[in-house]
């Protein structure tokens, strides 16, 4: 008789499962530039790193959220603010951090703009190191 096919696998060839599960371990395996990307409101921020390592912060704006100001990044050791100017969508304020961080350090970046009469928040995005 054959070998034993596993439950999930019942209804597919048996050599066609067992080329699929070696797939997902091939690509299951974490790469070096794992990282985290969000956005909240126009603001998106960026973390380069892997695991509790985080190399670079970087902050951009979504699609239709250009604005003029200053962004600002902080977390991690890191606290900048970017010049102020036209921020449009495609550019990016980065920050070095190139350390490890404590499990579940939170990074964030905010958007500011400068209208007539001060500051105005664009949104601001986290994340968070952790295993």
């Amino acid at each position: 008789m054959g070998r034993a096919v596993p439950a999930g696998c019942r209804m597919l060839h048996a050599g066609l499962c067992a080329v699929s599960a070696v797939a997902l371990v091939a690509v299951g395996a974490p790469t070096a530039e794992a990282g985290a990307r969000g956005c909240n409101g126009p603001t998106c921020i960026s973390v380069v790193g892997s695991g509790l390592r985080v190399e670079t912060i970087s902050a951009s704006t979504t699609w239709n959220g250009d604005s003029t100001g200053h962004i600002h990044i902080w977390g991690g050791g890191t606290d900048r603010d970017s010049a102020t100017g036209f921020w449009g969508y495609h550019q990016e304020f980065t920050g070095p951090v190139h350390r490890d961080l404590a499990n579940r350090a939170v990074l964030c970046a905010e958007g500011w703009e400068h209208t007539g009469g001060g500051l105005q928040s664009r949104g601001s995005a986290c994340a968070d190191a952790r295993f």
